[in-house]
């Protein structure tokens, strides 16, 4: 059962909307997706056959109007015409209690929320949505897109994907890849060979090698963001496309090393073993005290504290592909030979660190779940 207030929804098609695709999906079809997608258990389609697609996995039946429902317990409407996305859907779930009478109106798109028997009722005031998307279906193909990329915040994004990467997806890559056949999977393995393309171009001596590496990085970070945007604004996730897109991030990974290796080679400046075995250390290390800190999330989030923000906010955006801004940075410069001792010691403070961080945040959590001395010599 969800933990989710609102699990019942209601969903009004007009003229048209079973015909409206946006981002490839029929509006109908979108919404119940969304409204699965955000903890909703039951839907109600009003003025629409209701589509037989195996990515919906809640009941959903049909009806020749909207009518009050018997039950108490909130119930989401999704007028005509009306585009929703999922950051609007968990505004509202973490918003509304039982008995509230929301409605949400922008440009002619409207939600309602409320108790069975007052879906249909009118009189409230219209609010402007909290968050989220709420558009009318009338809007152009762009504009929706637009709008709806703008709601798939990822919190695992890495600096240089905010920055950067997530903007050239946005404003050019994602728009792009939706007018074509492409599928997400597709656009993560081009993302892949651009970066490993890119990579190894770092590998050939001068400066042009390493401005061809810096676009085709900047190519494959776009392309990495993209590819889960396309997914998720299809609604094509999917565990192979999860497995792709680490399978790919390390190979791009390797062959960024790779690229490295090859560019010292030929100029000469090989490190020592003792630098590589060091490195060697501090990867393996770091790889291990950020899984610990994501396996140990839910623990340690129990309690806030400033480990927390400096393990979420700093160390694991680090892991992402932020670090390639190094290589690039010491290529450019002319002092790549430097970036080895230079990694392998930041990698030791990193590995350690992190676990020191998460040790404490964990003692911090288990601390935060038990009553005071006074209380538990009390219960006694």
């Amino acid at each position: 059962m969800s933990d989710a207030p609102i699990r019942d929804a209601v969903v009004v098609a007009g003229p048209g909307d079973a015909d409206r695709r946006i981002a490839g999906v029929p509006l109908p079809l979108r919404t119940i997706l969304v409204l699965q997608r955000g903890g909703v258990e039951r839907v109600t389609l009003v003025g629409a056959p209701v589509p037989c697609d195996p990515r919906v996995r809640v009941p959903v039946t049909a009806a020749a109007a909207l009518a009050p429902a018997s039950d108490a317990a909130p119930h989401l409407v999704v007028g005509p015409g009306t585009v929703i996305d999922g950051a609007l859907l968990a505004a509202l779930q973490r918003r509304v209690r039982p008995g509230d009478v929301v409605e949400l109106v922008r440009d002619g798109a409207r939600v309602r929320v409320a108790p069975g028997p007052q879906v249909a009722a009118n009189g409230v005031r219209p609010a402007a949505p909290p968050a989220g998307t709420l558009a009318p279906a009338s809007l152009s193909d762009a504009a929706l897109e637009r709008a709806l990329l703008r709601g798939l915040e990822n919190p695992r994004d890495g600096y240089l994907d905010g920055v950067c990467y997530r903007r050239v997806s946005r404003l050019a890559v994602t728009p792009l890849l939706l007018r074509t056949p492409l599928t997400p999977n597709a656009v993560t393995v081009l993302g892949v060979a651009a970066g490993v393309a890119g990579a190894l171009l770092l590998g050939v001596p001068g400066v042009l090698p390493v401005v061809g590496a810096v676009l085709l990085l900047v190519l494959s970070g776009a392309m990495d963001c993209a590819d889960g945007e396309l997914a998720r604004l299809r609604f094509h996730e999917s565990k192979l496309g999860h497995v792709l897109d680490v399978m790919g991030d390390t190979l791009v990974h390797v062959a960024l090393l790779i690229g490295i290796a090859l560019r010292l080679t030929r100029a000469g400046a090989v490190p020592e073993a003792r630098w590589l075995w060091m490195l060697a250390v501090g990867v393996v290390g770091a790889f291990v005290a950020i899984t610990l800190c994501e396996v140990n999330e839910e623990r340690r989030l129990r309690a806030a504290g400033w480990e927390n923000r400096v393990i979420d906010g700093v160390l694991s955006p680090l892991t992402t592909r932020d670090w390639h801004v190094f290589p690039v940075a010491f290529a450019a410069l002319g002092v790549l030979d430097w970036l080895v001792p230079w990694a392998a010691v930041g990698s030791q403070l990193f590995w350690v660190g992190t676990l020191v961080l998460c040790w404490r945040a964990l003692r911090r959590a288990r601390h935060a779940g038990q009553p005071p001395p006074g209380m538990r010599a009390a219960r006694a």
